[in-house]
């Protein structure tokens, strides 16, 4: 009698599917827990069963998939993407969230995974288990009938086509294996989430239709439209789940195709970087709108040494930072880094959590400390850090997980 922890094993797996349904209000049918199963490595979760006089429920669930994410300067290191984080409601405040991130970051460390991210559902919730914000999701609504591409940014005819079918799949697989490393915090996709995001792309959407792609030699967008008629007309709307350009040309081209899109008000997305320079192309920037920004991916540094070891670096500098009382020596620069244990007075003092934030370079070190999450041993050392520290491209991530 009590609560079990245990990593769970196919016997289990329509209770973890309930859990899970009823945790965040998913309706699981076969067809979707067979499908969510060709993504799961069980050996990567864990669960807790509350084994009482009625049996024997399932109501914690911790698990993460196995990625490779881009660090600044292009590298790709193993991560761990932390997922299917829930406690049943009737559960709580027993200490099973901590003993299954406990185990979850027993087993990536385990697996010798130098960093683990998530996406948080509730903001409040992980910092104390050393997560920090490393990315930011931008809700973006474009009035189609408004925004158009200057003249001299317009792409010659042809550049951009439609694809269907196992052509589709054949040139999203290639563009993005060869995008992947461009910002720091994407992932490089495994064959099996590849084929699950292709498999729900395929389906329409609620009122949405089925994803469409169009296809430019650098770059691809997917995108589904939702028909929409009133007193005055067509207004259909565009969503775009997916955008990617290895260029400029690539990206003024996909954007032009998707805003000459006859019939179409509105265009909305989360797939564009916070320092995305489409509203520079346009004739009027303001048809781009902002409508959230909010946190994206959460990062926890599970080995600073090879994490840290693995970004490169704006300037070349040495400097020594501070986490929860360890110090670490950054020897680092636009060629790599080495990274070492030391005693030396550190030059930059935060948490553990903090150093998530730190390592996709997407915030600033002094903004970091106007928010008293970091300090700086003075007004050098912070000058410093901010240029060694953070990057040119903001830190971006599409890929759901």
């Amino acid at each position: 009698m009590g609560l079990e922890l245990r990593v769970p094993t196919d016997d289990d797996w329509v209770d973890i599917c309930h859990a899970d349904g009823r945790a965040f209000g998913i309706n699981y049918t076969d067809e979707s827990r067979e499908s969510a199963r060709r993504l799961i490595d069980l050996t990567r979760f864990r669960i807790v069963v509350d084994v009482g006089a009625g049996g024997r429920e399932i109501v914690g669930i911790a698990g993460s998939y196995a990625f490779d994410v881009s660090l600044p300067g292009g590298s790709g290191v193993p991560m761990a993407g932390v997922t299917w984080i829930s406690v049943a409601a009737t559960h709580r405040r027993q200490g099973i969230l901590t003993r299954l991130m406990d185990a979850c970051h027993a087993d990536i460390d385990e697996r010798g995974e130098p960093v683990a991210s998530l996406y948080a559902s509730e903001s409040g919730i992980y910092e104390r288990f050393d997560y920090s914000i490393a990315t930011r999701i931008r809700s973006v609504s474009i009035e189609a009938r408004s925004a158009s591409i200057r003249p001299e940014h317009r792409p010659a005819p042809g550049s951009v086509r439609f694809v269907t079918g196992d052509e589709a799949e054949e040139a999203v697989r290639q563009r993005w294996w060869r995008a992947w490393r461009a910002r720091a915090g994407e992932v490089r996709r495994t064959e099996a989430h590849l084929a699950s995001l292709f498999e729900r792309r395929g389906k329409p959407e609620g009122r949405a239709s089925a994803v469409h792609h169009l296809l430019h030699a650098d770059g691809y967008a997917a995108y589904r439209v939702t028909s929409n008629w009133d007193e005055q007309g067509f207004r259909n709307e565009i969503s775009v789940p997916e955008i990617v350009a290895l260029t400029p040309d690539a990206h003024a081209a996909i954007w032009h195709t998707l805003l000459e899109m006859d019939l179409v008000a509105t265009i909305t997305t989360r797939a564009v970087p916070v320092d995305d320079p489409l509203p520079y192309l346009l004739r009027d920037p303001r048809a781009v709108r902002t409508e959230h920004l909010v946190d994206g991916v959460w990062v926890n540094v599970r080995d600073v040494p090879v994490a840290f070891g693995a970004r490169t670096y704006a300037t070349t500098d040495r400097l020594v930072i501070e986490a929860d009382g360890r110090r670490w020596a950054i020897d680092g620069g636009p060629d790599g880094a080495d990274v070492r244990a030391v005693r030396s007075r550190p030059d930059v003092v935060t948490d553990r959590a903090t150093l998530g934030a730190l390592l996709y370079g997407g915030v600033a070190p002094s903004l970091l400390a106007a928010g008293r999450r970091l300090t700086a041993r003075n007004a050098d050392a912070l000058r410093r850090a901010d240029v060694f520290f953070t990057t040119a491209l903001a830190p971006h991530c599409q890929t759901p997980y």
